[in-house]
């Protein structure tokens, strides 16, 4: 059903086809109903008022979690203004699926609640899937309140950097950097050896961004680890701190580059792309195979776009 049919519907002012309309539009319809839906929230009937926000936050729900993987950043921001807008009932009935017993509703629903940004009642239910059990859930959480805490809030995602999950512990670090919080800079170089290299690769960007300089022989270290996932996270860290113009980052990637593995290099022609001199040009130029450099710039391109940035 489309918006002319939804709108004639209404217009017509027969209850029961109302309640029918919005039953089918919560199976079929699409994201763009959402706005006329929302109109039926005073409806004087509270049959219909009461379809209209089960229907919306149906209709949201399976639209978000559809697609979500596929939606670019600029869509999900244009998702987000659009949510905040809606009455408050849609999105409580929204959030009861956070405690729905199928973990992927679960998921789902939390990174929907994520679009709202800052708001105390999502803020306090996303910060009670941190102890969730589904690990999935947990680092989806601390991603999510990395943009809605403040300092006073730094215990709950501390407590999350010994989380037995690599990815939990890695989204902490980030939510931490993301704070500003230069207070926890003990606590993250006590990680600098994590066993997973995402984690150690995020505790060495958090750490030089909240001031901690001496990250050089840590990445060395990665560099010449046996293991392809912390070299190629390696060459990641280098294009990140890189930016700042220390050149000591860019030999690190000169003389590394050349690995023999293919994730790596394609990770240090990126982190060359990144930084954007005519040091890292250069190299990107005379050390690596034409075709290597075209796929990186392409594969930097689409995940930046893919990222709104």
């Amino acid at each position: 059903m489309d918006e002319k049919k939804l709108l004639a519907v209404i217009q017509a002012n027969d209850e029961k086809a109302i309640l029918d309309a919005l039953r089918t539009v919560e199976e079929t319809g699409g994201i763009a109903l959402v706005k006329t839906i929302i109109g039926l929230l005073k409806h004087p009937n509270k049959l219909v008022a009461r379809q209209a926000v089960i229907s919306a936050a149906g209709l949201i729900k399976r639209q978000l979690v559809e697609s979500w993987d596929g939606i670019e950043k600029n869509v999900k921001d244009g998702l987000a203004n659009l949510l905040k807008k809606l009455n408050p009932a849609v999105i409580d009935h929204i959030a009861k699926d956070l405690y729905s017993e199928k973990e992927e509703n679960r998921l789902r629903t939390l990174q929907v609640l994520g679009l709202l940004g800052q708001d105390e009642k999502i803020k306090q239910a996303v910060t009670e899937m941190l102890t969730d059990t589904d690990e999935r859930l947990r680092a989806t959480a601390v991603s999510i309140l990395k943009n809605m805490m403040n300092a006073r809030d730094a215990n709950l995602i501390y407590r999350v950097l010994h989380d037995p999950d690599p990815r939990v512990r890695a989204n902490g670090v980030e939510a931490l950097e993301t704070m500003g919080l230069k207070a926890m800079v003990p606590s993250l170089a006590s990680m600098r050896k994590d066993a997973n290299n995402r984690v150690r690769g995020n505790v060495l960007k958090a750490l030089y961004t909240l001031g901690y300089k001496k990250i050089e022989p840590d990445i060395k270290e990665m560099l010449d680890h046996s293991n392809r996932l912390m070299r190629a996270t390696a060459g990641w860290v280098l294009g990140e701190v890189g930016k700042e113009g220390d050149p000591v980052f860019i030999n690190l990637l000169g003389e590394y580059g050349l690995d023999r593995d293919f994730l790596v290099r394609q990770n240090m022609i990126k982190s060359l792309i990144k930084i954007n001199n005519d040091t890292s040009l250069k190299l990107c130029k005379y050390i690596f195979e034409e075709e290597e450099v075209i796929k990186a710039k392409a594969d930097l391109e689409k995940m930046l776009k893919f990222r709104g940035k």
